[in-house]
């Protein structure tokens, strides 16, 4: 089993900023979402940008905390790209893959610390 919304992103983010970059954002985000989410130590990313260990964590987590741990992980992950890319193109790179989902009132100006993203 893998981690839906890490999944789609992979193809189109690896093609924009090479797998390697890809990868190292991921486990970034991997390393972040950790902290919240203790059993994500357990899930690694493979040179692919692939995340090693889900197959396991599937059997041991409640899947309730499986699905927290996904949307910890993708929220770190948009962090990350808001912070380098800036909130206009992430927005637009998340529209492309989910043209469905209506962003009209997100508002990427406060991290979740509070703090001002520049």
């Amino acid at each position: 089993m893998a981690f839906r919304a890490a999944d789609k992103l992979r193809p189109h983010f690896s093609m924009l900023m090479g797998r390697g970059g890809f990868q190292a954002l991921l486990a970034r985000a991997l390393m972040l979402a950790t902290a919240e989410v203790p059993w994500l130590a357990t899930v690694r990313v493979v040179a692919d940008g692939e995340l090693e260990g889900l197959t396991v964590a599937t059997t041991t987590v409640d899947p309730a905390d499986f699905v927290e741990g996904e949307a910890v992980l993708l929220a770190q992950l948009l962090g990350l790209l808001v912070a380098f890319i800036g909130p206009a193109l992430t927005l637009r790179l998340i529209n492309q893959l989910w043209p469905q989902l209506a962003f009209d009132d997100a508002d990427f100006s406060v991290t979740a610390n509070n703090e001002d993203v520049e």
